[in-house]
């Protein structure tokens, strides 16, 4: 039954990805564009549906053994972030002509990054966290270099480059936290985090700049912010 409540509770994350799928399967068969939105909008109609339903049903609770959570917090983000990807989907269906023989790549990959940050949203995991961070970046980083032209392309190689950059130094600010706290779990990072004495704030101090340094990275935060007018522009 948990891990049945598990599934149900990030039913929305799975309804993009699993339509992400399909739209991939299903163009090896049939290549029509109008299947292609029309599949990629309804994944984001049956994503928002079962958000909603999570709310009506007040289905909020951990999932997977307390890896991920859902509570008011991933829900707003899932709206958010399911609405963003209809959005774009919609105003994108011209754009998308300009690479004809990808629309279904095109369109699996949004589902697939908005996906991405709807489970970084209910992530209270180290693991869970990178995981949903790399979903999400793997995708910008092919749909940035998906027109296959020089500046796309250039766009696309500096942007995996860094973000691969970016990655590893995430990575050493999670695995010094784990060494600190010995769990993955942020509620134990915290407790070490609050605990903390002259022996270990160094390390913690350390830890939370790597931190802060790759994300900000994926986020384009000041300073990190470089990267954003190349892939802009290609």
């Amino acid at each position: 039954m948990g891990d049945l409540a598990s599934v149900d509770r990030l039913g929305p994350e799975l309804i993009l990805l699993a339509f992400a799928g399909i739209i991939l399967l299903t163009d090896l068969v049939v290549q029509r564009r109008w299947l292609v939105v029309g599949s990629s909008l309804l994944a984001v109609a049956g994503s928002l549906i079962w958000a909603g339903t999570l709310v009506a049903r007040d289905m909020r609770g951990s999932a997977f053994d307390g890896v991920l959570v859902v509570d008011d917090f991933s829900l707003f983000f899932n709206f958010l972030f399911a609405g963003i990807a209809g959005v774009v989907i919609l105003a994108s269906i011209d754009y998308s002509e300009r690479f004809s023989r990808y629309q279904s790549e095109y369109y699996a990959l949004i589902l697939t990054s908005a996906a991405g940050m709807m489970l970084l949203a209910a992530s209270v995991d180290l693991i869970a966290i990178f995981i949903a961070l790399e979903l999400t970046s793997i995708s910008l980083y092919v749909l940035v270099a998906l027109l296959k032209d020089v500046r796309s392309s250039e766009a696309g190689l500096k942007y995996l480059l860094l973000g691969a950059l970016s990655t590893a130094v995430t990575l050493y600010g999670m695995a010094l936290l784990f060494g600190l706290s010995g769990s993955t779990s942020l509620a134990d990072i915290g407790n070490v985090v609050a605990a903390a004495n002259d022996d270990t704030r160094a390390a913690l101090v350390m830890a939370m700049v790597f931190l802060a340094a790759g994300l900000g990275f994926k986020m384009a935060a000041v300073p990190f912010q470089m990267w954003v007018p190349d892939v802009y522009e290609g």
